[in-house]
C-alpha cells in the first residue's frame, strides 16, 4: 500500500470507530494512562496497516478484526507494565548479615531474643492448616515466589485470594486476633 492509502484508510478507520477503541482501552486502563495507550495503540495500528495488510483493505471495514488488534495492544501493553513492576526480593544471605550487623543482641524493641523465635510461631501456625496450605504460604511469604509461580506448581487458581482465605482460617483456628494476642500467647511480652 502506497503511504497515501494508509493516510486515508487509517484516518477512516479512526473517524468510524476511535470511541469504540477508547472504550475498550478504558476497560483496561485507568483514566490517565488510557490517552498514553490510545496513542500508542493508534501507532501500532498504523504500523500495521503500513506493513502487512496490502490489498485487504475490506479487512479493516470488519469491527471484529480491529477489535481483536485493539484488545491484544492492550493485554500486551499490560504484561509490560507488570514486567516493570516485579518485586525483587533481597537473597536471604543478605538479610542475615544485615540482621546480624544491625541487629540489638539482647533484646529487640523490650522483647528477649530467647523468647523471640519467630521460626517457630510460624511453623505452629503452619499446623493449623493443610500442608498444601502451609505450602502455599511458605512458597508465597517465606521462598519469596510470585503468585503465578505457585499457581503453576501448586495447581492453584487465584493464588492470592487462596491466601486471603488461609489467612482467615488460621485466625479463626488460632483465636489470635491482633500482635497483643500473639505476644501473649508465645509469652513475648514482658
Amino acid at each position: 500500500m502506497d503511504k497515501n492509502t494508509v493516510n486515508v484508510l487509517f484516518t477512516e478507520i479512526l473517524n468510524r470507530h476511535q470511541s469504540f477503541f477508547m472504550l475498550l482501552i478504558r476497560d483496561k486502563f485507568e483514566q490517565d494512562d488510557a490517552k498514553d495507550v490510545f496513542q500508542e495503540a493508534c501507532l501500532h495500528l498504523y504500523q500495521i496497516l503500513e506493513t502487512k495488510f496490502e490489498g485487504n483493505e475490506d479487512l479493516f471495514n470488519s469491527k471484529a478484526w480491529l477489535r481483536t488488534v485493539i484488545k491484544n495492544f492492550c493485554l500486551s501493553e499490560l504484561r509490560k507494565r507488570n514486567r516493570k513492576k516485579s518485586v525483587k526480593l533481597v537473597p536471604e544471605y543478605q538479610t542475615t548479615l544485615i540482621r546480624q550487623n544491625y541487629s540489638e543482641p539482647e533484646s529487640l524493641n523490650g522483647l528477649s531474643c530467647a523468647l523471640f523465635d519467630v521460626n517457630v510461631v510460624i511453623f505452629e501456625l503452619l499446623k493449623l492448616v493443610s500442608k498444601q496450605d502451609a505450602m502455599i504460604l511458605k512458597m508465597k511469604y517465606y521462598y519469596g515466589k510470585p503468585s503465578d509461580y505457585i499457581s503453576r506448581k501448586l495447581n492453584v487458581a487465584h493464588v492470592n485470594v487462596t491466601i486471603g482465605r488461609i489467612k482467615d482460617r488460621i485466625v479463626q483456628k488460632s483465636g489470635i486476633k491482633n500482635i497483643d494476642e500473639l505476644m501473649e500467647k508465645y509469652n513475648w511480652s514482658d
